[in-house]
């Protein structure tokens, strides 16, 4: 068993992000998570979650841009290629610049409720104890898990995990974390370009179109790096 820390930090590759259409994409100033727990997976289909990290008591408002550590917690050697975020479905995110519609405004924040009723049918989500979680129809602040696996599709539902290699939920996680010694990991996350004004939209240009907010956030690029 070994300590591992978990942080957060962010790079700014461009090349990660398709090439934006005119303001539809922002850089985010600040993204904050309320985060309950962090778990892991040796299986990409995110089967028997180890927490690493517990907030459960105090859960924390997490900074996702900059370097911020979430916690630390004791995992063993191996390769996990699914990590989960247990978290509030409220996230806030503030743009570096406004949108020529308005709808993006710089230094504003924004709330989004992230897990809403989808066409009048209730959205549930699975989290890290294996219990289920409904999603409230109105902007609640509702427990949910977001699960990112290097066997996630990338385009199905992020608050489920994926049911086989390709197929169901989860972000895309681009590179599995690997313990291996005292091992400090780091997971980055890049929102670079990935704030979207929808009221500008064009079909395939913003994502969560059907979602109240019209400055809306995409899904970020997940990613593990080993720090040396």
């Amino acid at each position: 068993m070994k300590n591992l820390l978990i942080g957060f930090c962010m790079t700014f590759s461009l090349s990660a992000f398709a090439t934006p259409a005119g303001d539809l994409h922002l850089n985010p100033s600040s993204l904050k998570l309320k985060v309950y727990k962090f778990a892991v997976s040796t299986s990409p289909l995110c089967t028997n979650l180890i927490t690493v990290i517990d907030n459960e008591s105090s859960p924390q408002e997490v900074e996702f841009v900059g370097s911020v550590n979430l916690g630390s917690g004791v995992l063993a050697d191996g390769t996990y290629p699914c990590v989960a975020i247990e978290m509030s479905d409220n996230i806030k995110y503030t743009s570096t610049a406004s949108s020529i519609s308005g709808a993006c405004v710089a230094n504003v924040p924004n709330t989004l409720d992230v897990c809403r009723y989808q066409g009048g049918a209730a959205v549930t989500s699975k989290l890290i104890n294996g219990t289920t979680s409904t999603c409230s129809a109105g902007i609640v602040d509702n427990r949910v898990t977001m699960y990112m696996s290097t066997g996630s599709p990338g385009t199905g539902d992020a608050f489920n995990p994926p049911t086989s290699i390709g197929v169901g939920g989860g972000f895309q996680l681009a590179t599995a974390l690997t313990v291996s010694g005292t091992s400090v990991a780091k997971f980055v996350v890049n929102p670079t370009g990935k704030m979207c004004d929808a009221t500008n939209s064009t079909s395939g240009d913003c994502d969560g179109v059907n979602m109240t907010a019209t400055c809306q956030l995409e899904p970020p690029v997940f990613n593990f790096v080993k720090v040396p």
